[in-house]
């Protein structure tokens, strides 16, 4: 089944935590600590890949996660880092995280990060100093970070063959590809779009048939709406009209005003219009006429048989030719995350709020992340935090704020009592 959107979740690795330890070897009986970091989470990245056509393969699990990194050891051993994950999609998928778009995967093995591992906590061994040469503390590993992801494939082509229903398309590709779309005498017998190879001598290029298309496909009649954004990505679109249809010269002019009614950019691509069937008695009646109207247009015309392989290669050539003189499709402009900028070391930005129950909560994004890195079973973390606290600024914050000693302080999933005298 074609699948051209799809939504994932993706959640990185947590880091491994730091570990308290202390050298114990025979004769060294000062051994000091030794505790070693936590190793980082793995990260999740997607991968552009040509092997994939369409994101059916992630229709129905929509969750993924990275390895975590392992905890830290004695004799300052840092965790193993944990296994990234790498997400295969088609060449051609645009990636959006909160309706901004992150990426355009338009190349083989074009990778982007999509969630960052959490750093591994560090070990004991990191905090020794002059004033503090035995710490009995370390740190938690962060949390991975986590994104709900949109996909979306808008399938990469050279060429993309338009035009309406069962004017010879899917027979078209057959005869110049070893792609092997559906053919059958009824319309729509391509549902989604298919891609093939072009190859000429030593140069070859890619064309896309698409589903056909009908009045009213812009507004969504038929199937046109939900593959006219394929047509995007092609350089060159080659309009195959069926010469034998009862008024090919309105169905040439009706897909042209659907494509208008899509977008005014899709209308001014270049096309090389196709009428095809040309070994039908009543394609060739229409041939001439066909040929005045479409060139008093400014369009450029040839005529093929599919079927007999009438003027197919200098068709084909001509393409090639056409192509060498277009632009290669760019890659959509990705939109930068705003970010404020970052001081190492700075102090975290807190707001405080009172609660319904009569408790104070301290809040912040960057707090919290600090925060969540403490093992507060450990005493000498508490007695770490309680300085930092100082050091930030909360503790006076508080005070200021009118909190009275016995009120109860939140900040995250941490409690305390407020005890000013203790400041």
């Amino acid at each position: 089944m074609f699948i051209d959107e799809v939504t994932i979740q993706v959640l990185a690795g947590k880091g491994g935590d730091g570990v308290v330890s202390f050298r114990r070897e025979k004769y060294v009986p000062m051994g000091g600590p030794d505790g070693g970091d936590g190793g980082d989470g793995g990260s999740v990245y997607l991968q552009a890949d040509e092997g994939y056509t369409t994101l059916s393969h992630l229709r129905y699990k929509k969750r993924y996660k990275a390895g975590a990194g392992q905890n830290g050891r004695g004799s300052k051993c840092t965790g193993k880092k944990g296994e990234d994950l790498i997400i295969k999609v088609p060449v051609g998928t645009m990636v959006r995280k909160n309706n901004r778009l992150i990426a355009d995967l338009t190349t083989h093995n074009e990778r982007c990060l999509v969630a960052k591992g959490g750093r591994g906590g560090r070990g004991n061994a990191r905090f020794t100093g002059a004033s503090h040469q035995t710490p009995r503390f370390a740190e938690r590993g962060e949390n991975g970070e986590e994104a709900v992801l949109d996909l979306e494939l808008k399938v990469l082509a050279d060429v993309g063959l338009i035009g309406y229903p069962n004017a010879g398309k899917s027979t078209f590709l057959t005869a110049i590809s070893a792609a092997r779309p559906k053919v059958a005498a009824y319309p729509f017998t391509t549902l989604h779009p298919v891609l093939g190879v072009v190859e000429l001598g030593e140069d070859s290029f890619v064309v896309a048939d698409l589903p056909g298309l009908i009045k009213g496909a812009h507004q969504g009649t038929g199937l046109g709406i939900e593959f006219l954004k394929h047509v995007e990505r092609t350089r060159l679109l080659a309009h195959l009209v069926d010469l034998s249809a009862p008024a090919p010269w309105d169905a040439f002019v009706e897909i042209n005003q659907e494509l208008a009614g899509y977008s005014e950019e899709l209308a001014r691509k270049p096309q090389l219009v196709l009428g095809t069937k040309i070994d039908l008695p009543a394609a060739a009646a229409k041939k001439e006429e066909f040929k005045t109207k479409i060139t008093q247009l400014g369009y450029e015309v040839d005529f093929i048989s599919a079927a007999t392989g009438e003027n197919i290669r200098p068709v084909l050539f001509r393409i090639l030719t056409k192509l060498r003189t277009l632009p290669k499709v760019g890659k959509l402009e990705v939109e930068p995350e705003r970010e404020a900028a970052r001081t190492p070391q700075r102090v975290p930005e807190f707001s405080l709020v009172k609660e319904g129950d009569g408790a104070y909560r301290i809040a912040g994004e960057d707090l919290i992340k600090k925060l969540n890195r403490f093992n507060l079973e450990q005493t000498e973390a508490l007695l770490r935090l309680d300085r930092l606290l100082k050091k930030w600024g909360i503790l006076t914050a508080l005070e200021e704020a009118g909190v009275k000693e016995g009120d109860l302080v939140r900040i995250g999933d941490f409690e305390f009592v407020f005890e000013p005298e203790d400041y």
